[in-house]
């Protein structure tokens, strides 16, 4: 008998298909996961993340087009970013007309 995903395998899925060099907000991780309303269990989700996991965490921002972590994450986040070409600019902001990813490719 199959059970269905749980929320959080849903989430990990997509945020494991997203593509180098581009990130994905909160707010469309859950659209996609087909829970709209649900930004903030996204964010749970995420903090649940096993250690040593290889999902690309950071790959996910908020709205505003910032990382959402802090100190040593928030460093180790941007520079796996700028690793893959997304730039920042002078506010740590990401563009995101030109990086956010929506599933289409």
């Amino acid at each position: 008998m199959n059970s269905a995903p749980s929320f959080q395998d849903i989430i990990y899925s997509i945020m494991g298909n997203i593509p180098s060099g581009r990130v994905v907000t909160y707010g469309v991780l859950a659209k996609m996961a087909g829970y709209p309303a649900h930004v903030r269990q996204v964010c749970r989700a995420i903090r649940n993340i096993p250690p040593g996991s290889t999902l690309p965490c950071h790959r996910v921002i908020n709205s505003q087009g910032k990382l959402s972590v802090t100190g040593e994450c928030y460093l180790r986040h941007k520079q796996a970013l700028i690793h893959e070409g997304i730039v920042f600019n002078a506010n740590d902001k990401i563009k995101l007309k030109d990086y956010l990813w929506e599933g289409l490719d």
